[in-house]
């Protein structure tokens, strides 16, 4: 069988569609002796200027398309107004066609179709997104739900958001869990931990969020919990924020500088794949209390790091997250900055969960997920 990949998020700040389609394409090299793919750097509507000097995944049985291909040509024939007759052309002779952009193109049929969806939140929670992002989530998830021969969900809690709001066909919505990065661990080498340190001026101990810094994340409430902590503990941790920005970053950096809180909370942009491990493991605590998750990825990241979590109590997060983290409602600011203390206050507790995250994360590896998404294109 031949087949063939949308890894079309991959270039750029690698994040969130364009980890899961690396993360994927990497575990298939290994888990997968029998079968052929063809991976597509640029898919449909998405063409990163930047796609023809990004690392993709290899092996023998890999082929990167239109890789002899001149740059400027392919962003021509991937153009948005091109030709669907075209682009299809361009996905080459293959069996199955795994969409991993919300992009549900209706192709002849001798194609397969497999989309994934991350969530719903467009549907769920409105006010997160502008209202070009909902109109393009709503039409890419209806035309999968149409045209796909297979949905595959990152979670339970994404499934039944598909099946309950949209109308997906439950026998069409496959669930593959992801996983962690196999290259994040817990690092204790101190010259690697002081480097990363220095690079992007972390204090000595702090509350770690990691993400997109948009309203869904719920860091304004974070800031505000942390803000309501006693002086003592502010004195003793600071919150440092990571992650590029999203929309209505800059009125969070705004509030911060209006509080007088730039010394205690710090904003420290996109942080290099090759130091994420360090961070996490130099961070006292990670705080994810986000509003909405189709997976909640970092939150399995940092326990592999044996870093103690707490996360929010709903969407994805209790199901990623088990009992191996502090669950909190992330709408009572009260709640959040009382976990905060408690996380920071009791070595004990901080102690039991980062055993308890290192133990709950063997449950969940990218070659698994590598396996389960064979088995739906085998089943086509």
């Amino acid at each position: 069988m031949r087949i063939g990949i949308d890894l079309s998020l991959i270039p750029g700040e690698r994040a969130g569609g364009g980890q899961y389609g690396y993360q994927l394409a990497a575990a298939l090299a290994r888990v997968d002796r029998r079968h052929r793919y063809r991976l597509y750097p640029v898919f449909y509507y998405i063409v990163h200027p930047d796609y023809a000097q990004t690392e993709f995944p290899t092996s023998e049985r890999m082929q990167l398309a239109f890789r002899h291909l001149p740059s400027p040509l392919v962003r021509w024939l991937w153009r948005a107004e091109g030709p669907a007759l075209v682009k299809e052309w361009m996905l080459g002779p293959v069996d199955v066609v795994h969409s991993t952009t919300l992009c549900a193109p209706r192709l002849s049929a001798r194609k397969r179709l497999v989309v994934t969806i991350y969530d719903v939140s467009f549907v769920t929670h409105p006010e997160f997104h502008l209202e070009a992002n909902i109109r393009h989530c709503l039409a890419g998830t209806r035309e999968a739900i149409e045209r796909a021969d297979a949905i595959l969900a990152i979670s339970e809690h994404t499934r039944r958001d598909l099946v309950e709001r949209m109308g997906a066909p439950p026998d069409r919505v496959l669930v593959t869990p992801l996983a962690p990065d196999p290259s994040l661990a817990r690092v204790t080498d101190p010259a690697r931990l002081d480097e990363v340190r220095r690079r992007y001026g972390l204090p000595e101990r702090f509350v770690l969020f990691v993400g997109t810094l948009e309203p869904r994340k719920n860091i304004a409430r974070l800031i505000d919990a942390y803000a309501t902590l006693p002086e003592r503990l502010q004195r003793d941790a600071g919150l440092v924020m990571a992650g590029g920005k999203g929309w209505l970053s800059d009125t969070m950096r705004d509030e911060v500088a209006r509080r007088g809180m730039g010394d205690r909370v710090r904003f420290i942009g996109y942080v290099r794949p090759e130091d994420m491990a360090s961070l996490y493991s130099l961070a006292t605590t990670f705080a994810y209390p986000s509003l909405y998750e189709g997976f909640g990825l970092p939150v399995l990241e940092a326990m592999v790091c044996g870093t103690p979590v707490l996360t929010s109590n709903v969407s994805s997060l209790p199901e990623v997250a088990g009992d191996a983290a502090l669950l909190v409602s992330p709408t009572d600011v009260g709640e959040i900055a009382d976990g905060l203390a408690q996380m920071l206050e009791d070595a004990a507790l901080a102690a039991k969960l980062s055993a308890r995250g290192l133990e709950w994360t063997t449950r969940f590896s990218w070659d698994r997920c590598a396996r389960e998404t064979l088995a739906v294109y085998e089943s086509l």
